[in-house]
C-alpha cells in the first residue's frame, strides 16, 4: 500500500533538480490528490443530492487537479511546472469563487476560500502570490458587493461579507509574511551553501581550485573522455626555486609570488580549461579535448610569458619561471597515472635546467 503513494508523491522528483524544486513537485503532487478526492467526493455528494450544477463544477475541479498532476510529470520541464502550477492556482481560486457565488452546501461555500492564501503563496511566490491573492480579493469583493440583489448570486449578510473579506485579508497577510520570510531563509542558506561549497573547492590564497576541485574535474572530464572519445591532457607546473624565494623574500613574499604567477597562468589559460593550485608551488592545468602535443604548445605560450612577465614584489621586479611536466590521458592511462606520469616528467624537467616543458611519452624508458 505504501509503495504506490511513496512512487505517486515522489513522480517528476529528479536528483538533478534543486531541493526547492523536488519539495514543489511533491507538494503539487500531494495537494493535486487532495483536492482531486475532496472535489470528486463532495461531486459525487452534490449530485446524489440532486444538485447537477455543483456536481459539474466539483467533477470539472477534479478532473484539472488530476491533469495538472500529470502536466509536471509527463513534461518534465521548468516551464510545464509553472503552467501545472498555474493550473492549480487557477482551479482553487475559480472553484472557491463559484462557491462564494452560489453558497455551496447550505452558504458554505464561503468557508473554502482561506485554502486560497497559502496555497498561492507556496506555489506562486511572494511577489506573484501576492499579486494573484489582490487580483482574487478584488473578484470576491466585486460578486459579494456588486451583485447584491442579483438572482444568481447567493444571499450573505453584510455583516458575514464585511467579516468573510477581513478575515480573508488577515489570512493573506499571514501567509504573504510566513512565505516572505521563508523565501528569505532559503535564500540565505542556498547562498551560505554556495560560499561553503566554494571554499571547500577553491584555494583561499589565489582562488583557482584547490586539490579537491581539481580531482572532480578530472573524474567529470575522465568520464566525458570515455563517453565521447575524446582524450584531454594533465600538466603540473611547480615554481622554480620556491624555496630560495621565500627564504630571501620571506613567506609573505612567496605568496604575493604565488598569486602573480597564478594570475599570469589564469589569463594565459584558454576559457576551455581548468586551472588549480594542486599544492604548495605546484599548479596543474587541465587541457580539455587536447592531445599532448596540444598541451606542450599551449604550455610552450605560457612558459614564455611568465618569463618575460616581470613580477613586481614590494616595488621590485624579479623574473620567476617555472618547470612543466605533461601526460595526455586516454584509455590505457587513466587519471591517476596520468598524474604520476606528469609529476616524472616535471622531475625530469627540473633535473634537466629547470624552466622546460617535458611531456611524458618522451621520457626515456626505465
Amino acid at each position: 500500500m505504501l509503495g504506490p503513494i511513496k512512487q505517486y508523491v515522489l513522480s517528476g522528483v529528479n536528483r538533478r533538480y534543486k531541493d526547492e524544486t523536488n519539495r514543489r513537485i511533491m507538494v503539487v503532487n500531494l495537494f493535486a490528490a487532495v483536492g482531486m478526492s475532496i472535489t470528486f467526493l463532495l461531486g459525487s455528494r452534490a449530485f446524489i443530492d440532486g444538485e447537477y450544477f455543483l456536481s459539474t463544477i466539483l467533477f470539472s475541479a477534479s478532473v484539472i487537479f488530476a491533469l495538472s498532476q500529470r502536466l509536471q510529470v509527463r513534461v518534465a520541464t521548468a516551464k510545464a511546472r509553472t503552467w501545472s502550477i498555474t493550473l492549480l492556482i487557477f482551479c482553487l481560486m475559480a472553484l472557491t469563487l463559484l462557491l462564494v457565488i452560489t453558497g455551496g452546501k447550505d452558504n458554505t461555500g464561503p468557508l473554502w476560500i482561506y485554502l486560497v492564501p497559502p496555497v498561492t503563496m507556496f506555489f506562486a511566490g511572494f511577489i506573484r502570490g501576492l499579486l494573484a491573492l489582490v487580483a482574487y480579493t478584488i473578484a470576491c469583493t466585486i460578486v459579494l458587493f456588486g451583485f447584491n440583489e442579483a438572482d444568481f448570486v447567493a444571499s450573505y449578510s453584510y455583516a458575514f461579507k464585511t467579516r468573510l473579506l477581513y478575515s480573508f485579508a488577515t489570512v493573506t497577510f499571514l501567509s504573504a509574511f510566513y512565505e516572505y520570510s521563508r523565501q528569505k531563509s532559503y535564500d540565505t542558506a542556498l547562498y551560505l551553501s554556495e560560499q561553503f561549497e566554494r571554499q571547500a573547492k577553491h584555494d583561499h590564497l589565489t582562488q583557482l581550485l584547490n586539490r579537491r576541485g581539481a580531482q572532480q574535474c578530472l573524474e567529470r572530464e575522465y568520464a566525458r573522455m570515455q563517453r565521447n572519445k575524446r582524450h584531454f591532457s594533465i600538466a603540473i607546473a611547480d615554481i622554480d626555486r620556491f624555496k630560495s624565494i621565500n627564504d630571501s623574500l620571506g613567506h609573505e613574499q612567496g605568496d604575493e609570488v604565488l598569486r602573480q604567477i597564478s594570475n599570469i597562468f589564469k589569463t594565459r589559460s584558454r576559457g576551455q580549461d581548468v586551472l588549480a593550485r594542486w599544492g604548495g608551488e605546484e599548479f596543474m592545468f587541465i587541457f580539455n579535448d587536447t592531445d599532448e602535443a596540444g598541451a606542450v604548445k599551449a604550455l610552450e605560450q605560457i612558459r614564455a610569458t611568465l618569463n618575460n612577465a616581470p613580477l613586481n614584489i614590494n616595488g621590485n621586479e624579479i623574473y620567476i619561471t617555472s618547470s612543466f611536466g605533461v601526460c595526455e590521458v586516454t584509455p590505457d592511462i587513466d587519471t591517476s597515472s596520468a598524474i604520476r606520469l606528469a609529476d616524472k616528467a616535471l622531475y625530469h624537467a627540473k633535473e634537466h635546467g629547470r624552466n622546460l616543458v617535458c611531456a611524458a611519452s618522451t621520457l626515456p624508458c626505465s
